[in-house]
């Protein structure tokens, strides 16, 4: 049974690069980065296919959140899988971002 994430094999036509670009934004590179970092063969902290697991885990909500929001999410669930944080440092850390985010936002 395919997932929804697997189109291999599928006839999706012909891919035009020009209306397809996308440069990434700095959150992107940012995600990439830490990636980049969790895969480290010196941290070891997980591997791809870990990673590939928890986006496909997704399910029907897969295509729901972009490319990069999967990684993170991703990453995350697979942080608190190998209890490197825990669910209240994450929502702790998230509550904290979120309200300098706002402050910035509202100029305080």
């Amino acid at each position: 049974m395919r997932g929804p994430q697997d189109y291999g094999g599928l006839d999706a036509g012909p891919v035009d690069p020009v209306t397809h670009e996308h440069v990434p934004t700095h959150w992107e590179k940012t995600v990439d980065a830490l990636m980049m970092l969790i895969f480290d063969q010196r941290r070891q902290l997980a591997r791809v296919d870990e990673s590939r697991r928890m986006q496909e885990s997704l399910g029907e909500d897969y295509h729901k959140y972009p490319y990069y929001e999967r990684w993170l999410q991703a990453v995350s669930w697979l942080m608190l899988e190998k209890a490197v944080f825990t669910q209240e440092e994450l929502d702790a850390k998230q509550a904290e971002v979120r309200a300098r985010l706002e402050a910035a936002r509202d100029g305080v």
